[in-house]
């Protein structure tokens, strides 16, 4: 099922991305294990990297990004690619602060953006003092020198579960006039996302954009991680059969983690002889 919906609004001057990433986050909150503040500010983050995601031109585009800062939070890690796989994790997975107290007073915020041409984007900004959606509207006025209006939003029910997350971003094309970069800013985002708990994507476009569907793109994004036994295996071949028995002879076997799907791998001196196709 499509949760992410693109297209143009405001005679054609401004993109309009609108997403449910209720699913995502929910699968994101279960393998990490999150707390209500930790599920919070790394929710709002995955739900605004998944529209950089979908921003992506081409098949084989991947971007990342970095939150590095002094407060409760630690690092922020996040990854998506053009296909809407998105993954990440957050270090404080227990937190216990608001978003303030989690981002901290001093930090920053680094993009890697490569879309598939071999020549990556590195931007980077301070850290806003003013929440995560703050944090992303001034790296794309910093960095990219994009107008760029973001919302996003997770809530929860009374038992601390996510019951809806989602992203709202408005972002004018070069050529906009100034009654619409008015009217952009002035769109009330946060009401749109309200909204969205309760309708579709296209029923809330249609709501407040008079849009042509000829422009909309629907896709679907979701919670994936790259990892698998069978990746690894293909790592440890490149390891070498030697450095490989070393580490299992001093810690019993390899053992490998995932921070992004939490997941932990372990291979032994059996798995060794049959990827190496060795005697003992």
């Amino acid at each position: 099922m499509e949760n992410i919906l693109r297209t143009l609004v405001f005679d054609g001057q401004v993109s309009l991305t609108l997403a449910d990433t209720t699913t995502i986050v929910k699968d994101a909150v279960r393998l990490h294990k999150l707390s209500m503040p930790s599920a919070f500010v790394f929710g709002k983050t995955l739900s605004a990297m998944t529209f950089m995601s979908a921003c992506l031109k081409q098949e084989t585009g991947e971007i990342s990004l970095s939150i590095k800062s002094d407060g409760e939070c630690g690092e922020i890690a996040v990854s998506g690619n053009r296909l809407l796989n998105m993954r990440g994790f957050i270090d404080n997975t227990q937190a216990t602060g608001d978003e303030y107290t989690l981002l901290g007073e001093n930090g920053s915020l680094t993009i890697i953006r490569d879309d598939g041409y071999n020549r990556p984007f590195v931007g980077t900004c301070v850290l806003s003092k003013d929440g995560v959606d703050k944090a992303f509207e001034q790296y794309y006025q910093i960095s990219e020198q994009l107008p760029t209006f973001i919302a996003t939003s997770v809530e929860f029910d009374n038992d601390g579960e996510v019951v809806f997350a989602g992203v709202a971003v408005l972002q004018p094309l070069p050529f906009a006039d100034e009654e619409v970069l008015q009217q952009t800013k002035n769109t009330p985002l946060y009401e749109v996302l309200k909204s969205l708990q309760k309708g579709t994507l296209e029923s809330v476009v249609a709501q407040y954009f008079a849009v042509d569907k000829s422009v909309w793109e629907l896709r679907n994004a979701q919670y994936k991680c790259n990892c698998s036994r069978d990746y690894l295996t293909r790592v440890l071949v490149s390891l070498g059969n030697e450095q490989m028995r070393s580490i299992i002879e001093e810690d019993g076997a390899v053992r490998v983690h995932c921070h992004y799907c939490n997941t932990d791998y372990e291979f032994t001196d059996e798995d060794r002889i049959k990827i190496f196709s060795v005697g003992k």
